[in-house]
């Protein structure tokens, strides 16, 4: 594939995805993500976004394909070694910033390899055209294997995500992430957000 058609391909997706309906920016990054290996990293994912969906939606995740929409695009790196993952979601709960610190604190408790609150970066979008770029920064080189379809969803809307949001799905939520990992979460959140304005609205890498 020439470099003018990988450029329009990416041009149509960055369209498609301004189209959709999502708050929060994300980067899933892993202890070591030039060891990891891609095989044992789409696992951890996979069983990550299914913990979540389960999180915020109970047995309906599996029952009734309630999930959390989201699209996911695979990084390198500049080296092409560091394996990590962006992803563009809309938010399950009436506030991006509680499902920020969610996110995060589920994650880095997720596994031995996933990594700690401080690597990662969880934020409510400022800039729906910059996050759209930096996700899709890499398909230049990577073409469309970096978009990760198999993680990605987006066939559930914010009404019907809206139902299950009460009581049941606070604790939920608190049993996946304990109250000191979610304050430890809003810490990390407020540091991403005081770094993302010092940056003039530079993205994590």
């Amino acid at each position: 594939m020439t470099f003018a058609q990988r450029r329009q391909e990416r041009t149509t997706l960055m369209a498609n995805l301004l189209e959709q309906q999502w708050d929060v920016f994300g980067t899933l990054k892993f202890v070591n993500g030039r060891s990891i290996g891609r095989t044992t990293a789409h696992k951890l994912l996979c069983s990550y976004w299914n913990k979540v969906d389960r999180v915020f939606f109970g047995h309906a995740a599996e029952r009734q394909g309630v999930r959390v929409p989201r699209w996911c695009f695979a990084h390198e790196g500049s080296d092409t070694e560091n394996f990590h993952i962006h992803f563009l979601l809309q938010s399950p709960i009436a506030d991006p910033e509680q499902a920020c610190m969610a996110l995060n604190a589920i994650w880095a408790q997720h596994h031995v390899q996933a990594a700690p609150l401080a690597k990662n970066w969880i934020t409510p979008v400022i800039s729906r055209c910059d996050a759209v770029d930096y996700c899709t920064r890499e398909y230049w080189r990577m073409g469309s294997a970096t978009w990760l379809d198999e993680i990605s969803w987006e066939r559930t809307t914010f009404a019907e995500m809206a139902k299950y949001e009460h009581d049941a799905q606070r604790q939920r939520i608190e049993r996946a992430a304990s109250p000191i990992w979610l304050r430890q979460a809003y810490e990390e959140l407020q540091a991403q957000q005081a770094a993302y304005a010092a940056d003039d609205g530079n993205l994590v890498a």
